[in-house]
C-alpha cells in the first residue's frame, strides 16, 4: 500500500460516516439547503483555506496553491426521487452498512463521489502538501435539472482544469454524449368528439412522426456510439375524454454525439415533423426554456439541454490523468466514456479541459438498489488526493505527454 493509500484508509471511518449522513439527508433539486450546511461544516472541519456558499446556493471549498493552474473538482449534491420506497430492500434514505457496502439514494450518483472529493483534496492538508495552484473543492445544485449550478458557479470561478466526481469505477471518463430535450407540437382544430369530421386532430399527424422515429437513422461515431432518440411525454391542451385536443405535442430526450448539434438537431426533427402534417394542421419543434429556482431564492431561465464532450484519448490532461491515477492506486486505470450527462459538458463548453473520475457504478445510479462498497469509496479518496497532488504537476512537467 502506498503513502496515499494509507492515508486514505486512517480517515475510512470519517468518510463513511459522512457519505452516510449525506445518503440520509434527502436533497431533491432545488431543495439542497440542508445539505449545503452539512457539506460546508466539513469542509471548514477539516481544514479548507476558505469555504463559502455563492448566490445560487453551491458550497466551494478553496485549498490555496502556489501560483499554478487552479483546479476544480466538481461534484453535485441533488439526486433523482427515490420512486416507490416498497421497491427497496433498504430504506433509500437509511445509509444503511450491508456486505462492506453503504446503500440508499444517491449512494453512487452522487453522495459517495461527493464524499470522496471533499476528503481526498483535504489529505494534501493532512500531508502538509501545497498544490501547485489553487485547488476548488465545489459541491453544485440543480444537476439533474439541467445542470443549473454549476453554470453558475462558472460565472465566479474559472479553474485550468476540472474534475467531475460522476460515478466511474474508478475509471477515467474523458467524455460523453450530451442530452437535448426537444417537443414536437402538432396544432389541429379541436371538436367534439363525436363529429371528428369537424375537426383537425394532431394524434395522427403526432402518430406519423413518431413511427418515422422508430427507424431514424442516427449519427454514429467510434468513440461514442450512436446518438439515440427517446419519446418520454406525451400530453395535449385538453382534459375532458370526449373532446377532440386543438394542439398535442410530444417530449422527445435526444443523446447527442459531440459532432452534433442541438441546432442540427432541431432542425432535422423539423423536417421529419413538416413532411407528417395534414394540409390543415401545423407543427412546431423547439428546444424549451425551463425557469428553475435554488433554495437560495436565485432564478435562472435555461435551455433544457447538456453539452456533449469529449476529449481524445491521447489528449495530454486524460493521459496525465491516467499516470496520476495508475501510480495512486497501483493498478492500471482504464479510460472510458459515459453513457449518460454530466456537468463536464457544461464546463468544457465554458473552455475548461475536463476529465471525470469517482468511485461508484455508473449503472446502479437512479435505481432502487443503489450502493457504494466502502473499498471502492476510500480507494476514490486515495485517487482524488493524487489528482489534487499530482495531475497538475504530470500535465505540466512530462517532457513525453502527447
Amino acid at each position: 500500500m502506498n503513502n496515499l493509500q494509507a492515508e486514505a484508509e486512517k480517515v475510512r471511518d470519517k468518510v463513511v460516516g459522512f457519505c452516510q449522513r449525506l445518503i440520509q439527508t434527502p436533497s431533491l433539486p432545488g431543495a439542497e439547503g440542508e445539505i449545503a450546511g452539512i457539506i460546508q461544516d466539513e469542509m471548514e472541519n477539516l481544514g479548507y483555506d476558505e469555504v463559502w456558499t455563492d448566490v445560487a446556493g453551491n458550497v466551494i471549498g478553496l485549498l490555496r496553491g502556489r501560483s499554478g493552474p487552479a483546479l476544480m473538482f466538481n461534484c453535485h449534491m441533488d439526486h433523482v426521487d427515490t420512486g416507490d420506497p416498497a421497491r427497496w430492500s433498504v430504506p433509500p434514505y437509511s445509509g444503511e452498512i450491508e456486505d462492506d457496502a453503504i446503500w440508499g439514494r444517491g449512494a453512487v450518483d452522487i453522495k459517495g463521489p461527493l464524499a470522496a472529493q471533499v476528503y481526498g483534496a483535504s489529505l494534501m492538508r493532512n500531508a502538509g502538501v501545497e498544490p501547485t495552484g489553487d485547488i476548488f473543492v465545489t459541491a453544485v445544485v440543480m444537476e439533474e435539472v439541467g445542470g443549473i449550478g454549476t453554470q453558475a458557479l462558472l460565472e465566479t470561478i474559472h479553474p485550468d482544469f476540472a474534475v467531475v466526481g460522476e460515478p466511474s469505477s474508478l475509471r477515467v471518463a474523458r467524455g460523453h454524449r450530451g442530452r437535448v430535450e426537444v417537443i414536437a407540437r402538432v396544432r389541429g382544430r379541436a371538436a367534439h368528439a363525436s363529429a371528428p369530421d369537424r375537426g383537425v386532430n394532431p394524434h395522427y399527424d403526432l402518430a406519423q412522426f413518431l413511427l418515422r422515429l422508430q427507424t431514424l437513422e442516427m449519427r454514429t461515431t467510434p468513440d461514442f456510439g450512436s446518438s439515440t432518440v427517446a419519446p418520454t411525454l406525451y400530453d395535449t391542451d385538453q382534459f375532458s375524454a370526449n373532446v377532440i385536443p386543438s394542439e398535442a405535442w410530444v417530449h422527445l430526450d435526444w443523446r447527442n454525439i459531440p459532432e452534433e448539434s442541438p441546432e442540427e438537431i432541431q432542425a432535422r426533427l423539423q423536417n421529419i415533423l413538416s413532411d407528417c402534417l395534414s394540409d390543415e394542421s401545423e407543427g412546431f419543434v423547439t428546444v424549451p426554456k425551463h425557469t428553475f429556482d435554488t433554495y437560495t431564492n436565485y432564478t435562472v431561465t435555461a435551455p433544457a439541454l447538456f453539452p456533449s464532450f469529449g476529449l481524445p484519448a491521447d489528449h495530454p490532461l486524460v493521459f496525465a490523468a491516467k499516470r496520476t491515477l495508475d501510480e495512486a492506486l497501483q493498478r492500471d486505470t482504464p479510460v472510458i466514456v459515459w453513457h449518460f450527462a454530466t456537468d463536464g459538458g457544461h464546463l468544457m463548453a465554458a473552455g475548461i479541459p475536463t476529465i471525470g473520475f469517482a468511485p461508484g457504478d455508473g449503472t446502479l445510479a437512479h435505481t432502487s438498489d443503489e450502493y457504494i462498497t466502502i473499498d471502492e469509496l476510500i480507494a476514490g479518496v486515495a485517487g482524488n488526493s493524487a489528482l489534487a497532488q499530482n495531475l497538475v504537476a504530470n500535465l505540466s512537467q512530462n517532457e513525453d505527454l502527447p
